[in-house]
């Protein structure tokens, strides 16, 4: 499978978002979108407040702040490609992770360690693929130079950052 392609900008912000919400100790998350078969990540949509709920060790988005996200992207010819969130300490998939992410046939999952003082650097993030049953891991996202639009979604609506 082909890595995602992300850009520079986008790592640069998610990192900055896990960073803010790590100050508070808690977990956050995005959603990267792509054009349908397409590795490159031309959206990242931020976790916002309404219907998301923050914990030191758990992150959950809710149907009621997916839905819009969804709308957003068949209304923009996306697709839902990744979820990264946020851990504490180490980069690894929880029982609670693998059980609620979206699981998705190629759909990736990636979590951003030691969240209140992330690294830019995505080999040392956890990069995983759902592949039917499980999750195995993958290759990490290949940072490029291309630009990425930035969203805010939650249960309010997608909004720009």
């Amino acid at each position: 499978m082909t890595p995602l392609h992300l850009g520079a900008d986008a790592v640069d912000t998610i990192v900055a978002d896990v960073a803010r919400y790590g100050a508070l100790g808690v977990e956050t998350g995005a959603l990267l979108l792509t054009p349908h078969g397409e590795p490159a990540v031309t959206v990242v949509a931020l976790a916002g407040t309404a219907g998301i709920d923050r914990h030191p060790g758990l992150l959950v988005f809710s149907s009621i702040a997916l839905n819009p996200l969804f709308s957003y992207a068949e209304d923009h010819d996306l697709q839902l490609r990744a979820q990264v969130h946020s851990h504490r300490h180490d980069a690894f998939l929880s029982p609670t992770d693998k059980a609620g992410n979206i699981r998705m046939p190629g759909f990736v999952a990636s979590v951003v360690p030691n969240f209140a003082t992330p690294d830019a650097d995505t080999t040392v993030w956890g990069w995983w693929t759902f592949e039917g049953t499980d999750w195995t891991p993958t290759e990490p996202a290949l940072v490029t130079a291309q630009s990425t639009r930035f969203v805010i979604f939650d249960a309010d609506g997608v909004r720009d950052y």
